[in-house]
């Protein structure tokens, strides 16, 4: 599967030059069970891993554009050996487990608990809430066997602004795919947009 990540250009060098992602992964259990919130990259809104975009450079090149002028994309190649590893929020199954696991009282709590304790305003944290219950069903999932190894949604249009107060359209305009470990990742070379015209 060919997906597009995009950073920043020092980033890009640096990620090119490794060979490799950083993960945060190792971090997970210390976030959801040992209370070490203070200290911690927060999850997005899939929870960890590398995200990217399906088949559309330039929805990753519009996304980092809005946090940096000196971008990059990346060109990233994946091999899905077994498709249970895919927690697929395009999925109506996926989508109901989804909402019932999030609709639990205790997981509602948990979620709500790990998200005051992270520093920061509400507002400065838009997306936090549903990354820390992604997390808390892939641990849910993972002491049922299950383990997942990819995140995928759609992606929505935003109105502008591009800050706090942004609404969502609600009309899909993209996939989003999140890697969760760096080494399903087949190779990294940087995209050129040059190259399709």
């Amino acid at each position: 599967m060919r997906l597009y990540h995009g950073t920043t250009t020092s980033n890009a060098q640096r990620i090119l030059k490794s060979g490799k992602f950083y993960s945060n992964l190792h971090v997970i259990e210390s976030i959801l069970y040992e209370g070490q919130r203070s200290r911690f990259k927060a999850p997005g809104s899939l929870g960890y891993g590398t995200y990217t975009f399906m088949d559309a450079p330039d929805i990753a090149l519009n996304f980092i554009h809005k946090f940096d002028a000196d971008v990059r994309v990346l060109q990233i190649d994946v091999n899905i050996e077994n498709p249970d590893d895919v927690l697929d929020f395009t999925n109506p199954k996926h989508q109901e487990q989804f909402r019932i696991f999030s609709q639990n009282t205790w997981n509602v709590q948990k979620a709500n608990d790990i998200f005051h304790a992270i520093p920061g305003s509400a507002n400065g944290k838009v997306d936090l809430f549903a990354g820390i219950m992604t997390e808390l069903f892939i641990a849910y999932l993972r002491k049922n066997g299950i383990c997942i190894r990819f995140v995928k949604k759609q992606t929505e249009t935003f109105l502008p602004p591009f800050n706090n107060s942004y609404q969502r359209l609600g009309i899909p305009n993209g996939t989003e795919f999140t890697i969760r470990y760096p080494e399903d990742i087949k190779s990294i070379e940087p995209y050129n947009f040059k190259e399709e015209s």
